[in-house]
């Protein structure tokens, strides 16, 4: 099946996204327009584009650790002029690992490396990676499920930074960046006038907007929205988003943009209402949720983020991390609190043992809650451990998000081990 007949079903929600990935695996080249092509190598990798012009190439974003390679084997098989420009969308790994192989590239040819250009914060974002290095190791290596994961450093600095836009003249192309802040507080969007192609980065990537995930720093919901409008406006004839495929004609990619942006706008109005009226997160969490119909959209369906993280995300932005609840302000350790209610409920058996019956009716969120606490109040019973496990496992059975099923995985593995563990030392 031609890349046509793949996007048509892919539009209509008849194929799902592992398929275009197994067809572009290996990195695929596709014309945009006239000097320009996107490189995709699979849906859980950013998107590569690249323009030529009479002063070398330029690249926007330049792909992850684990595809690069393939990347510059897709480029160089449509151009081998060297790269005189690279851009970042923003300071993901997946977005900019790959600036090193051009790097390396001009090295061994004897030419001037790339010039890189980014937002201000990107520099920011690559110190604090290495601040947070072993954090970080450990919290992709939770959400793609790979223990030992050890996260990329000595990360490519930019050359040049911008703060809100920047214009660019390369070898005859004009290049605009603007700004916007979404799934991070550095990110490019980027505008070919005379191709009429913009490139998104991750303000669009075939999913519901990643802008609540739970183990990441600060998302921008409002911001993104409105990122999302002003792209809207410049009217593309192609869309090039930071994952997935292009989108091709100005009626679709006002569509991608418009919907985005009114599913963002929606949850931040409902949630900053709510807030308005002194009411507690736990409420608005409760109160607040996102257009069935556009969550119905392929390409927003909430397959790797959560509408209710978005929530918990634009609480924490506006209203900083107490949600209203007295006894989360300086509460009581977790092993004391979970001690006083096995006390109550006749020992933490009891606990464990409603927690499965709540798992098995299917009230996970509940059974999570029990779980936890009877865990915590006998962390060396073979038993209880065991429980813990066959919980998480039907709490993420029960998530849509990939991301809350990796959370809760992880949780799962643990108690395994712990069981494990308490098996041997009896």
């Amino acid at each position: 099946m031609d890349q046509d007949q793949l996007f048509e079903r892919l539009w209509a929600g008849t194929a799902a996204m592992e398929e275009w990935t197994a067809a572009v695996s290996g990195g695929a080249a596709i014309p945009i327009a006239d000097g320009v092509i996107a490189i995709h190598t699979g849906y859980l990798f950013g998107n590569t584009t690249a323009i030529r012009t009479a002063s070398g190439l330029v690249l926007v974003d330049t792909g992850s650790r684990e595809t690069a390679n393939q990347m510059l084997a897709a480029l160089r098989r449509w151009d081998d002029s060297p790269v005189h420009t690279v851009i970042y969308t923003h300071g993901h790994i997946d977005h900019s690992w790959g600036a090193k192989l051009f790097d390396h590239e001009a090295s061994a040819r004897g030419i001037a490396r790339p010039h890189v250009i980014a937002h201000r914060n990107v520099l920011r974002r690559f110190d604090r990676y290495d601040a947070t290095h072993g954090l970080n190791s450990l919290v992709m290596g939770r959400q793609f499920n790979q223990p030992g994961y050890t996260f990329p450093d000595q990360h490519r600095r930019p050359d040049a930074v911008y703060d809100d836009s920047l214009v660019l003249t390369i070898g005859g192309v004009r290049i605009e960046l603007f700004h916007g802040r979404g799934e991070t507080d550095d990110a490019t969007f980027v505008w070919l006038p005379q191709q009429r192609v913009l490139a998104s980065g991750d303000f669009v990537i075939w999913a519901f907007p990643n802008a609540g995930n739970p183990r990441k720093v600060q998302r921008f919901a409002p911001d993104w929205a409105a990122a999302l409008r002003r792209m809207e406006a410049l009217k593309p004839a192609a869309l090039i988003p930071g994952h997935g495929p292009v989108v091709f004609g100005e009626s679709r990619a006002a569509q991608v943009l418009g919907d985005g942006a009114l599913v963002l706008e929606s949850l931040s109005r409902q949630t900053l209402n709510l807030m308005n009226e002194g009411r507690s997160l736990d409420e608005i969490l409760r109160a607040v949720s996102a257009p069935a119909d556009l969550l119905a959209r392929p390409y927003l369906l909430p397959k790797y983020d959560d509408p209710e993280f978005v929530v918990r995300a634009l609480w924490h932005l506006h209203a900083g991390w107490f949600d209203g609840n007295p006894a989360h302000l300086k509460p009581a350790p977790q092993a004391e609190l979970a001690a006083e209610l096995a006390a109550l409920a006749g020992g933490a058996g009891k606990l464990a043992a409603r927690a499965a019956a709540l798992a098995d009716s299917g009230r996970t969120r509940l059974a999570a809650h029990l779980a936890e606490l009877a865990g915590a109040a006998a962390p060396g019973d073979n038993a209880i451990q065991a429980t813990q496990a066959r919980v998480y496992e039907q709490c993420a059975k029960a998530e849509t998000s990939l991301i809350g099923r990796a959370i809760f995985a992880v949780y799962q593995r643990e108690a395994q081990a712990r069981q494990r563990r308490s098996t041997r030392t009896t």
